[in-house]
Protein backbone atom coordinates (compact mmCIF):
# COMPACT_ATOMS: atom_id res chain seq x y z
CA UNK A 1 0.00 0.00 0.00
CA UNK A 2 1.27 3.56 -0.55
CA UNK A 3 0.40 6.74 1.24
CA UNK A 4 -1.43 7.84 -2.09
CA UNK A 5 -4.03 5.28 -2.23
CA UNK A 6 -5.27 5.10 1.20
CA UNK A 7 -4.68 7.92 4.28
CA UNK A 8 -2.89 7.31 6.90
CA UNK A 9 -6.30 6.99 9.43
CA UNK A 10 -7.58 3.96 7.42
CA UNK A 11 -3.87 2.00 7.63
CA UNK A 12 -3.90 2.40 10.85
CA UNK A 13 -7.65 0.48 10.67
CA UNK A 14 -6.57 -2.08 8.66
CA UNK A 15 -3.39 -2.87 11.10
CA UNK A 16 -5.66 -3.34 13.93
CA UNK A 17 -7.76 -5.56 11.86
CA UNK A 18 -4.54 -7.49 10.87
CA UNK A 19 -3.69 -8.40 14.88
CA UNK A 20 -7.55 -9.25 15.51
CA UNK A 21 -6.91 -12.08 12.75
CA UNK A 22 -4.26 -13.02 14.25
CA UNK A 23 -5.96 -14.44 17.33
CA UNK A 24 -4.67 -15.50 20.27
CA UNK A 25 -1.48 -16.87 21.93
CA UNK A 26 -1.69 -21.03 22.54
CA UNK A 27 1.01 -23.18 24.53
CA UNK A 28 1.88 -26.91 23.75
CA UNK A 29 1.03 -29.75 26.52
CA UNK A 30 3.90 -32.09 25.21
CA UNK A 31 6.89 -30.60 23.39
CA UNK A 32 7.66 -33.54 21.81
CA UNK A 33 4.60 -33.30 19.62
CA UNK A 34 5.28 -31.77 16.32
CA UNK A 35 2.74 -29.11 15.40
CA UNK A 36 1.29 -28.43 12.14
CA UNK A 37 1.77 -24.86 11.25
CA UNK A 38 1.02 -23.37 8.13
CA UNK A 39 2.01 -19.76 6.56
CA UNK A 40 -0.11 -16.70 5.74
CA UNK A 41 -0.87 -16.69 2.16
CA UNK A 42 1.48 -14.71 0.25
CA UNK A 43 0.62 -10.78 0.20
CA UNK A 44 -1.67 -9.56 -1.93
CA UNK A 45 -1.71 -5.52 -3.08
CA UNK A 46 -5.16 -5.34 -0.96
CA UNK A 47 -3.18 -6.55 1.97
CA UNK A 48 0.09 -5.33 2.30
CA UNK A 49 3.38 -4.61 -0.30
CA UNK A 50 5.84 -7.05 1.02
CA UNK A 51 8.36 -5.62 -2.21
CA UNK A 52 6.98 -2.42 -3.76
CA UNK A 53 9.10 -0.82 -5.99
CA UNK A 54 10.45 2.88 -4.70
CA UNK A 55 10.91 4.82 -8.11
CA UNK A 56 14.67 4.79 -8.51
CA UNK A 57 15.38 1.64 -6.58
CA UNK A 58 15.94 -1.89 -8.10
CA UNK A 59 12.53 -4.07 -6.76
CA UNK A 60 13.10 -6.15 -3.60
CA UNK A 61 12.44 -9.85 -4.32
CA UNK A 62 10.47 -11.71 -1.28
CA UNK A 63 12.32 -13.69 0.47
CA UNK A 64 12.24 -18.17 -0.08
CA UNK A 65 12.99 -20.45 2.44
CA UNK A 66 16.42 -22.32 1.70
CA UNK A 67 16.61 -26.36 1.13
CA UNK A 68 16.96 -27.85 4.23
CA UNK A 69 15.27 -25.25 6.26
CA UNK A 70 13.71 -26.23 9.41
CA UNK A 71 10.54 -24.30 10.47
CA UNK A 72 10.25 -22.40 6.90
CA UNK A 73 6.97 -20.84 8.00
CA UNK A 74 8.76 -19.38 10.76
CA UNK A 75 11.36 -17.76 8.33
CA UNK A 76 9.02 -16.68 5.91
CA UNK A 77 6.83 -14.53 8.24
CA UNK A 78 10.46 -13.14 9.95
CA UNK A 79 11.87 -12.11 6.41
CA UNK A 80 8.27 -10.57 5.22
CA UNK A 81 8.03 -8.60 8.07
CA UNK A 82 11.91 -7.22 8.03
CA UNK A 83 11.24 -6.58 4.29
CA UNK A 84 7.68 -4.69 4.83
CA UNK A 85 9.18 -2.43 7.95
CA UNK A 86 12.29 -1.63 5.50
CA UNK A 87 11.06 -0.78 2.39
CA UNK A 88 8.97 2.67 2.36
CA UNK A 89 7.52 4.00 -0.92
CA UNK A 90 6.88 7.43 -1.88
CA UNK A 91 4.50 9.36 0.39
CA UNK A 92 4.36 6.89 2.79
CA UNK A 93 5.18 8.06 6.45
CA UNK A 94 6.66 5.68 9.16
CA UNK A 95 3.47 4.54 10.55
CA UNK A 96 2.09 3.62 6.81
CA UNK A 97 5.07 1.21 6.82
CA UNK A 98 4.28 0.10 9.92
CA UNK A 99 0.94 -0.61 9.23
CA UNK A 100 1.75 -2.56 6.10
CA UNK A 101 4.16 -4.69 8.45
CA UNK A 102 1.28 -5.15 10.75
CA UNK A 103 0.24 -7.95 8.42
CA UNK A 104 2.85 -10.38 9.51
CA UNK A 105 1.88 -9.77 13.58
CA UNK A 106 -0.05 -11.14 16.08
CA UNK A 107 -1.44 -10.69 19.60
CA UNK A 108 0.54 -8.48 21.76
CA UNK A 109 2.82 -7.00 19.35
CA UNK A 110 2.95 -3.09 19.77
CA UNK A 111 3.27 -0.70 17.46
CA UNK A 112 4.63 2.05 19.53
CA UNK A 113 7.61 1.28 20.91
CA UNK A 114 8.51 -0.90 17.92
CA UNK A 115 7.88 2.74 15.86
CA UNK A 116 10.56 3.71 18.24
CA UNK A 117 13.13 1.02 17.58
CA UNK A 118 12.40 1.16 13.40
CA UNK A 119 12.91 4.81 13.97
CA UNK A 120 16.20 4.76 12.01
CA UNK A 121 15.08 2.55 9.05
CA UNK A 122 13.27 6.09 7.89
CA UNK A 123 15.59 8.76 7.67
CA UNK A 124 15.33 8.97 3.88
CA UNK A 125 12.35 9.20 1.75
CA UNK A 126 12.56 6.15 -0.02
CA UNK A 127 13.84 2.28 1.09
CA UNK A 128 13.76 -1.08 -0.49
CA UNK A 129 14.28 -4.05 1.82
CA UNK A 130 16.11 -7.38 0.68
CA UNK A 131 16.46 -10.28 2.99
CA UNK A 132 19.81 -11.62 3.06
CA UNK A 133 18.99 -14.31 5.71
CA UNK A 134 16.75 -14.96 8.63
CA UNK A 135 18.72 -16.87 11.44
CA UNK A 136 17.46 -18.65 14.59
CA UNK A 137 18.47 -17.36 17.55
CA UNK A 138 15.89 -19.98 20.15
CA UNK A 139 12.81 -22.02 19.94
CA UNK A 140 10.61 -23.01 22.67
CA UNK A 141 10.21 -25.73 23.35
CA UNK A 142 13.54 -26.62 21.80
CA UNK A 143 11.87 -29.16 18.86
CA UNK A 144 9.93 -29.15 15.58
CA UNK A 145 6.97 -28.11 17.44
CA UNK A 146 8.33 -24.97 18.92
CA UNK A 147 5.80 -22.60 19.58
CA UNK A 148 7.96 -19.32 20.27
CA UNK A 149 11.27 -18.34 18.12
CA UNK A 150 13.57 -15.52 18.38
CA UNK A 151 14.78 -14.84 14.67
CA UNK A 152 17.78 -12.93 13.40
CA UNK A 153 17.03 -11.34 10.25
CA UNK A 154 19.73 -10.10 8.21
CA UNK A 155 17.99 -7.42 6.15
CA UNK A 156 19.86 -4.99 3.31
CA UNK A 157 18.40 -1.65 3.33
CA UNK A 158 18.71 -0.14 -0.10
CA UNK A 159 18.07 4.33 0.52
CA UNK A 160 17.41 6.77 -1.87
CA UNK A 161 18.28 10.72 -0.77
CA UNK A 162 16.49 13.47 -1.14
CA UNK A 163 19.23 14.16 -4.24
CA UNK A 164 18.45 10.84 -5.24
CA UNK A 165 21.71 9.47 -3.72
CA UNK A 166 22.14 5.26 -3.16
CA UNK A 167 23.30 3.86 0.21
CA UNK A 168 22.68 0.52 1.35
CA UNK A 169 23.05 -0.60 5.18
CA UNK A 170 22.85 -4.32 6.22
CA UNK A 171 21.67 -4.68 10.12
CA UNK A 172 20.93 -7.50 12.29
CA UNK A 173 17.49 -7.30 13.27
CA UNK A 174 15.91 -9.32 16.25
CA UNK A 175 12.55 -10.55 15.62
CA UNK A 176 10.12 -12.76 18.26
CA UNK A 177 7.65 -14.80 16.39
CA UNK A 178 4.59 -17.08 18.52
CA UNK A 179 2.76 -19.78 17.40
CA UNK A 180 -1.40 -17.92 17.50
CA UNK A 181 -4.61 -19.92 15.98
CA UNK A 182 -1.54 -22.13 13.89
CA UNK A 183 0.25 -19.67 12.17
CA UNK A 184 3.68 -18.28 12.86
CA UNK A 185 3.57 -14.32 14.25
CA UNK A 186 5.45 -11.35 14.98
CA UNK A 187 4.69 -10.38 18.88
CA UNK A 188 8.10 -8.41 19.12
CA UNK A 189 10.54 -6.15 17.82
CA UNK A 190 13.62 -5.95 19.76
CA UNK A 191 16.86 -4.53 17.94
CA UNK A 192 17.81 -3.37 14.22
CA UNK A 193 20.97 -3.51 15.31
CA UNK A 194 22.17 -0.18 16.89
CA UNK A 195 23.47 2.11 15.35
CA UNK A 196 26.55 3.50 13.08
CA UNK A 197 29.87 3.61 14.32
CA UNK A 198 32.79 4.78 12.60
CA UNK A 199 36.43 3.30 12.37
CA UNK A 200 38.27 4.76 14.40
CA UNK A 201 42.02 6.00 13.76
CA UNK A 202 44.67 3.45 15.10
CA UNK A 203 42.14 0.42 15.48
CA UNK A 204 44.16 -2.86 17.05
CA UNK A 205 45.63 -4.34 13.78
CA UNK A 206 43.44 -8.03 15.00
CA UNK A 207 40.55 -6.36 14.59
CA UNK A 208 41.70 -4.45 11.61
CA UNK A 209 42.71 -8.05 9.99
CA UNK A 210 38.87 -9.17 10.57
CA UNK A 211 37.09 -5.88 8.87
CA UNK A 212 39.65 -5.45 5.71
CA UNK A 213 39.20 -9.31 5.12
CA UNK A 214 37.80 -10.36 1.61
CA UNK A 215 36.86 -13.86 2.84
CA UNK A 216 35.05 -12.44 5.85
CA UNK A 217 31.46 -10.85 4.43
CA UNK A 218 30.04 -8.42 7.99
CA UNK A 219 26.97 -6.88 8.39
CA UNK A 220 27.26 -2.94 9.17
CA UNK A 221 25.97 -4.00 12.53
CA UNK A 222 28.70 -6.25 13.54
CA UNK A 223 30.96 -3.79 11.71
CA UNK A 224 29.54 -1.51 14.16
CA UNK A 225 30.47 -3.77 16.87
CA UNK A 226 34.20 -3.84 16.27
CA UNK A 227 34.73 -0.44 15.39
CA UNK A 228 33.29 0.09 18.88
CA UNK A 229 35.67 -2.67 20.13
CA UNK A 230 32.93 -4.51 21.58
CA UNK A 231 33.84 -8.02 20.68
CA UNK A 232 37.14 -9.74 21.96
CA UNK A 233 40.51 -10.11 19.92
CA UNK A 234 40.05 -13.63 21.14
CA UNK A 235 37.41 -14.05 19.01
CA UNK A 236 38.26 -11.92 16.19
CA UNK A 237 41.53 -14.25 15.98
CA UNK A 238 39.49 -17.55 16.09
CA UNK A 239 37.21 -15.96 13.23
CA UNK A 240 40.14 -15.11 10.92
CA UNK A 241 40.98 -18.63 11.10
CA UNK A 242 37.42 -19.95 10.55
CA UNK A 243 37.86 -17.54 7.28
CA UNK A 244 41.60 -19.48 6.15
CA UNK A 245 39.66 -22.43 6.29
CA UNK A 246 37.00 -21.44 4.34
CA UNK A 247 35.04 -18.01 3.00
CA UNK A 248 32.13 -16.89 5.82
CA UNK A 249 29.33 -15.07 5.91
CA UNK A 250 28.77 -13.83 9.21
CA UNK A 251 25.05 -13.48 10.42
CA UNK A 252 25.97 -11.38 14.07
CA UNK A 253 28.34 -10.75 16.20
CA UNK A 254 26.72 -8.76 19.64
CA UNK A 255 24.41 -5.91 18.16
CA UNK A 256 21.26 -8.11 17.01
CA UNK A 257 21.60 -11.18 19.01
CA UNK A 258 18.94 -11.51 22.01
CA UNK A 259 20.81 -10.39 25.30
CA UNK A 260 19.90 -13.59 27.00
CA UNK A 261 20.11 -17.38 25.72
CA UNK A 262 16.28 -17.65 24.42
CA UNK A 263 13.83 -18.14 27.50
CA UNK A 264 16.60 -18.26 30.22
CA UNK A 265 17.93 -15.82 32.35
CA UNK A 266 22.04 -16.80 31.42
CA UNK A 267 23.63 -13.97 29.26
CA UNK A 268 24.66 -15.57 25.96
CA UNK A 269 28.58 -15.05 24.84
CA UNK A 270 27.27 -12.67 21.85
CA UNK A 271 26.22 -10.16 24.52
CA UNK A 272 29.77 -10.42 25.87
CA UNK A 273 31.73 -10.05 23.01
CA UNK A 274 32.52 -13.45 22.71
CA UNK A 275 30.73 -15.38 19.92
CA UNK A 276 30.01 -15.24 16.18
CA UNK A 277 27.41 -16.69 14.34
CA UNK A 278 28.33 -18.17 10.47
CA UNK A 279 25.13 -18.94 8.02
CA UNK A 280 26.87 -19.30 5.14
CA UNK A 281 30.35 -21.14 4.14
CA UNK A 282 32.69 -21.49 0.88
CA UNK A 283 29.71 -19.73 -0.39
CA UNK A 284 27.10 -22.73 0.69
CA UNK A 285 24.40 -21.89 3.26
CA UNK A 286 25.20 -24.39 6.70
CA UNK A 287 20.93 -25.40 6.33
CA UNK A 288 21.62 -26.63 3.06
CA UNK A 289 25.05 -28.31 3.27
CA UNK A 290 24.92 -29.38 6.91
CA UNK A 291 28.47 -29.93 8.96
CA UNK A 292 29.39 -33.36 8.72
CA UNK A 293 31.72 -33.11 5.69
CA UNK A 294 32.81 -30.81 3.24
CA UNK A 295 34.28 -27.01 3.89
CA UNK A 296 31.72 -26.44 7.40
CA UNK A 297 33.67 -29.60 8.37
CA UNK A 298 36.97 -28.38 7.44
CA UNK A 299 36.70 -25.21 9.20
CA UNK A 300 34.98 -26.98 12.63
CA UNK A 301 38.25 -28.98 12.40
CA UNK A 302 40.46 -25.74 11.73
CA UNK A 303 38.61 -23.70 15.03
CA UNK A 304 38.62 -27.11 17.34
CA UNK A 305 41.96 -27.11 17.25
CA UNK A 306 43.10 -23.55 18.47
CA UNK A 307 42.72 -23.77 22.61
CA UNK A 308 40.40 -20.37 23.05
CA UNK A 309 37.73 -21.66 21.48
CA UNK A 310 34.93 -22.08 24.54
CA UNK A 311 31.93 -23.93 22.25
CA UNK A 312 31.51 -24.58 18.35
CA UNK A 313 27.46 -25.38 17.86
CA UNK A 314 26.64 -26.83 14.64
CA UNK A 315 23.82 -28.93 12.82
CA UNK A 316 22.64 -32.42 14.08
CA UNK A 317 25.33 -34.55 12.90
CA UNK A 318 28.31 -32.66 12.87
CA UNK A 319 29.66 -32.74 16.95
CA UNK A 320 32.91 -32.88 16.83
CA UNK A 321 33.92 -34.15 20.34
CA UNK A 322 31.03 -36.14 21.62
CA UNK A 323 28.16 -35.18 24.62
CA UNK A 324 28.77 -32.65 27.23
CA UNK A 325 32.28 -31.04 25.40
CA UNK A 326 33.04 -27.82 23.55
CA UNK A 327 31.11 -29.34 20.26
CA UNK A 328 27.05 -29.44 20.44
CA UNK A 329 24.46 -29.83 18.02
CA UNK A 330 21.15 -28.87 18.26
CA UNK A 331 18.05 -27.63 16.15
CA UNK A 332 18.58 -23.82 17.01
CA UNK A 333 21.60 -24.77 15.10
CA UNK A 334 20.57 -26.20 12.44
CA UNK A 335 21.38 -23.13 10.28
CA UNK A 336 24.46 -21.59 10.90
CA UNK A 337 27.90 -22.44 13.19
CA UNK A 338 28.25 -20.82 16.16
CA UNK A 339 31.78 -20.08 17.53
CA UNK A 340 32.91 -18.92 21.31
CA UNK A 341 35.70 -17.88 22.98
CA UNK A 342 36.60 -17.98 26.80
CA UNK A 343 37.70 -14.95 28.93
CA UNK A 344 36.67 -11.52 29.96
CA UNK A 345 33.57 -9.63 28.24
CA UNK A 346 34.44 -7.30 25.73
CA UNK A 347 33.64 -3.52 27.13
CA UNK A 348 29.86 -2.68 26.52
Amino acid sequence: MSGDSLDRRTLLRLAGASLLVAGCRTTVDDPTVEVPVVSPPPPSPARVEVSPSPAGLPPAQRYVPLAGERLPQCKQVAADFMQALATRTRGQQPADVMAAAAAFTGTGFRPDPAMLIAAPLYTEPLSAGDIVYPQFAGLLPLSPGARRAAMMVVVRQRSLTGGDTSTQTVRICDVRLEVQQNLWRVVELVSIGGEPVGRPPGLDPRAARVLDDPRIELPDTARWDVHAGRISLDLLDVLAVAAAAAPVAVTVLRSGHPPNVFATPKISNHTQGRAVDLWRVDGQPVVTTGAAAGSARALLAAVAADRRLLQAGSPEGSDLDGAGRRSFTDLVHSDHLHLAVGGPSAPA
